[in-house]
């Protein structure tokens, strides 16, 4: 089967390939203008994801295509914050279940407000903000990108497969940091 070739079609994700293209698909979405909901509110949809699948009421699938199920329910997916899941902050080598993501994906999004708020600080202060912050990116379109390229170049794609909670873990924490 080939790549998707639109947003509504993450079931035709079926290898690491094919999420790239799903990844690249989604930052142009975001980029222009069709789902702007900032990186931590795309996150803390992504919770809400996860709520459901723990919950019961929502079956999320596994591998590649679990994956781009996951990120085009997240898209929509009503965000609620609650910073009280980040506490203790969770780290991706922690996460071996959903439940673990969820509060790894939690932590993320409040790591990912907390250093805009700290951007926009010093900004104001009139101190040097031009290295970005802790994120490479600081909009969802460019996340998204700066994950694609990742994911297209690592050289330890093979410890990705099978994708689990864990590869998703690795995945999101590269993420945050690729340029």
């Amino acid at each position: 089967m080939s790549a998707p070739e639109n947003i509504e079609a993450w079931d035709r994700v079926e290898s690491r390939p094919d999420l790239v293209a799903y990844l690249l698909l989604l930052a142009a979405e975001d980029e222009h203008g069709r789902a702007h909901r900032g990186v931590d509110g795309f996150l803390w949809g992504w919770v809400t994801v996860l709520d459901r699948h723990l919950d019961g009421t929502a079956v999320l699938g596994g591998g590649w295509r679990g994956l781009a199920c996951q990120l085009y329910r997240a898209r929509t997916a009503e965000p609620r914050p609650d910073a009280a899941l980040a506490e203790p902050a969770t780290d991706e080598d922690a996460v071996s279940d959903a439940a673990q993501l969820r509060r790894y994906v939690a932590t993320l999004a409040v790591d990912f407000a907390r250093d805009r708020r700290e951007l926009r600080a010093r900004a104001a202060r009139g101190l040097w903000a031009g290295d970005g912050g802790s994120w490479a990116h600081g909009t969802a379109d460019a996340w998204f990108d700066g994950w694609a390229s990742w994911l297209a170049a690592t050289p330890f794609a093979h410890e990705l497969e099978p994708v689990g909670w864990r590869s998703i873990a690795e995945q999101l924490g590269a993420a945050r940091i690729y340029e």
